[in-house]
């Protein structure tokens, strides 16, 4: 099936209603991986949105904008501009302080090594717990 109607509604929502990203990418991530449930449709992209805490009205903005030429091609460039980098899979992340230094790393499993790394200290997925 494929992931490019959450990719493109994600993209909408970075573009038009960014407050909710880290939201929706988090329940996208649940819903698909720890769920095992479907992100395709309409009714799976809203039901994702709600729980990130988009209202009717954002989420209907964002599923009409994700059928435009505007955010397919923001989407086409970002994915060019990953594979230009050399990133691979999902989710590949690059890493860097004040623009020096830069590495990359693939893995959500990653997070503590690039703490590490940068001499930062981890407390988990979830530091408030």
């Amino acid at each position: 099936v494929g992931s490019i109607q959450q990719q493109r509604f994600t993209t909408a929502v970075l573009q038009r209603h960014p407050q909710y990203i880290e939201n929706l990418l988090r329940n996208f991530w649940v819903r698909s991986w720890s769920e095992d449930k479907d992100v395709h449709t309409a009714g799976d992209i809203t039901a994702v949105a709600l729980l990130a805490g988009m209202g009717v009205e954002e989420i209907e903005d964002c599923l009409a904008a994700m059928k435009t030429e505007t955010v397919k091609t923001a989407l086409k460039e970002v994915t060019e501009e990953a594979v230009e980098r050399g990133a691979f899979g999902a989710p590949t992340m690059f890493w860097h302080e004040n623009g020096e230094n830069e590495q990359m790393f693939w893995g959500s499993d990653r997070f503590e090594m690039i703490a590490h790394i940068h001499g930062k200290e981890w407390l988990g997925p979830n530091p408030n717990e």
